[in-house]
């Protein structure tokens, strides 16, 4: 399968488990790489016969400005579903960041990875 990604997309969400995570909110990274079989759109050059990557951008900024969830897990599934449901792709991975962990250390960022694929 062929892979097309959107890379370091960022939005302001007021998700997470503390108080101050929902109530403030916070910068979180997104990345998503969409599977697909992209041989009709190397020959066509049609929009339709790939993904629309403004449309896809649009779907993940509805949900990361418009939800709240406690953990990136659920985050990151909620997007792969709704990328899975309304986009031609067979797979995809979504990789979400949070940089301001709250932890009592030094952490450059916390990641979860989800791949998910259409069930045959």
């Amino acid at each position: 399968m062929d892979r097309l990604t959107l890379s370091g997309m960022k939005f302001y969400s007021h998700s997470g488990l503390l108080a101050f995570e929902k109530d403030v909110g916070q910068l979180f990274e997104i990345d998503v790489d969409c599977y697909l079989d992209l041989q009709r759109a190397t020959q066509s050059d049609r929009i339709g016969d790939t993904v629309n990557y403004p449309l896809l951008f649009e779907t993940v900024r509805q949900i990361m400005e418009h939800s709240s969830f406690n953990l990136m897990e659920r985050l990151a599934g909620e997007i792969a579903d709704k990328v899975l449901a309304d986009f031609p792709v067979r797979e995809v991975t979504v990789r979400c960041r949070k940089p301001r962990v709250p932890v009592k250390g030094f952490i450059d960022f916390a990641e979860i990875e989800i791949r998910r694929g259409k069930k045959s």
